[in-house]
């Protein structure tokens, strides 16, 4: 007897997504450039659904999800997942305005988030980072301060220190997520 099955209706879901991969997606990946945002197929994922349940499903689901789209569409389940990856961050510790401002334009299917973990020296070893993060005040007047990030004490830009490679999405991503010691 197996410890663990799939419910019917997980089962039914698997397939129909499966089906949505091979009939909607795939085409899309075949027509994309290599090595490039595939700007076409991420919109059609966030028309089927598929973008906002990243904020709103369990595990169990969005492995089954993800499973179902690479079964028939690689490309479809990287894209899901690279949007996963550079926008949960935002989801789950973002200031209110910038959830705002990007998780409704990323479960649309309009956003590209990009994910930047990976250094030279410590790949995507988050403990071995060394890219700092330190924070500088806002000078009255500056035209880098026109959106500055909210902090307790107030408007303050972020100086990054260091390097990061393989950055997913990069450079024609609308907003990176760039992991950082403060």
């Amino acid at each position: 007897m197996p410890a663990f099955s799939l419910e019917p209706s997980q089962t039914a879901r698997c397939a129909e997504l499966r089906a949505l991969a091979a009939e909607r997606l795939r085409p899309l990946a075949e027509k994309g450039e290599p090595g490039q945002v595939n700007r076409p197929l991420v919109a059609e994922l966030g028309r089927l659904g598929l973008l906002e349940r990243l904020f709103t499903s369990g595990a169990l689901d969005l492995c089954l999800m993800r499973e179902s789209l690479a079964y028939a569409c690689t490309e479809g389940e990287t894209a899901l997942a690279l949007q996963g990856l550079g926008a949960h961050p935002v989801h789950a510790h973002g200031t209110p305005a910038q959830r705002e401002r990007w998780l409704p334009a990323v479960g649309e299917g309009t956003a590209v988030a990009a994910f930047a973990l990976s250094e030279p020296g410590a790949g995507s070893d988050a403990a071995a980072l060394s890219l700092r993060a330190e924070r500088e005040a806002a000078a009255p007047g500056d035209p880098a301060s026109a959106q500055p990030i909210a902090t307790p004490d107030g408007p303050s830009r972020w100086r990054l220190t260091g390097e990061k490679c393989w950055i997913s999405n990069a450079p024609e991503a609308d907003f990176y997520t760039v992991f950082a010691r403060t």
